[in-house]
């Protein structure tokens, strides 16, 4: 969108300190019709190019600035502000195909704030910089769908609010248009999930919280429940749960053991198999604490006491909210 254009403007003006009216054509073929002050085009004129590129508006020193219309020949039309020949200020520039942008704009690009209006009346307000949607701004489009937030090269990028057709919203984390990092992805019959996305889909850590109360907290890949988790049923029983790819291997529900006794970081666990010996963890298998919170995988207990396993921590729910579906 920059003027790719050398300016053959020439000295009119047959004698010093003179002020007139000239139609002048170039030996190129650019053309000139407008006022002349001093030998240098000042003041309003019409400068046409051979190749049909035409600029009409206020001239200083040979260039264009103040205020002009400049009309290529594609069919793009800016109108605005000009300073020593470049687009700098507000104006709008118009595309053949209906696109609108109005703002402002710095050494021939879009720039600072402004609207961008596609032809199809989907439509963005905010920060420019180097012709991309870039910084804070909010995104309407003809389909229904709004975003308001962080835009980076044209894309939903950093902290955001995205709102779907159909009530579905999505608060939190964008990276390069899509969700990732943490987020709050919200349906509209008052199911919630909370945690981690990537690439765009629940995968990590999180929690989904169910209409009736109903909370699941644990892992997540690919949109679905995956690896270990916890099932909170509103008259607060507890089960431990292991996925795959959203299919239920196996559950336990969680209760204390009295014959197979384990401690381990200041909680009381569950931990049931054959092998405990005198009321004490003993022997292979999973372990969760007895609040949630922590489950041993790939466990080997001696007497009571850990001596291997992976310990993975199990999100806790923040209930300030109601709550999805788990397929959204």
């Amino acid at each position: 969108m920059r003027i790719h254009k050398q300016y053959f403007f020439l000295s009119f003006c047959l004698w010093s300190f003179c002020a007139h009216s000239a139609e002048v054509t170039l030996a190129n073929g650019d053309r000139y019709v407008g006022e002349v002050v001093d030998g240098a085009l000042n003041g309003v004129g019409t400068y046409t190019w051979a190749d049909g590129d035409r600029y009409e508006g206020e001239f200083l020193n040979d260039r264009p600035d103040g205020s002009g219309t400049y009309r290529w020949v594609d069919g793009r039309i800016y109108t605005g502000e000009f300073q020593s020949g470049v687009r700098q200020g507000r104006g709008q520039l118009q595309w053949p195909n209906g696109d609108l942008y109005q703002g402002e704009f710095v050494d021939n690009t879009m720039q600072g704030t402004g609207t961008f209006t596609w032809a199809n009346k989907d439509r963005y307000r905010g920060s420019f910089r180097n012709n991309q949607r870039t910084g804070n701004g909010s995104m309407s489009w003809h389909t229904g769908q709004t975003y308001e937030g962080g835009f980076q090269n044209g894309q939903m990028h950093g902290l955001g609010t995205y709102v779907f057709a159909d009530g579905r919203e999505y608060q939190g984390a964008f990276v390069l248009g899509k969700k990732n990092g943490n987020g709050t992805f919200s349906w509209p019959n008052g199911n919630r999930y909370t945690g981690s996305f990537a690439d765009g889909q629940r995968e990590g850590d999180g929690v989904f919280f169910w209409r009736d109360g109903t909370v699941y907290r644990g892992q997540f890949l690919a949109n679905k429940q995956h690896g270990y988790g916890v099932k909170e049923q509103p008259n607060n029983l507890l089960e431990l749960q292991q996925w795959q790819n959203g299919e239920m291997l196996r559950a336990w529900s969680i209760r204390a053991n009295e014959f197979c006794d384990f401690q381990h970081r200041s909680r009381a666990w569950m931990f049931s198999a054959d092998s405990c010996i005198n009321g004490l963890a003993h022997g292979r298998g999973v372990a969760v604490s007895l609040d949630g919170d922590f489950v041993v995988i790939g466990g080997r207990f001696v007497l009571g006491q850990m001596v291997a396993g992976e310990l993975i921590n199990i999100p806790r729910a923040e209930r300030d909210h109601t709550e999805t579906t788990t397929d959204g």
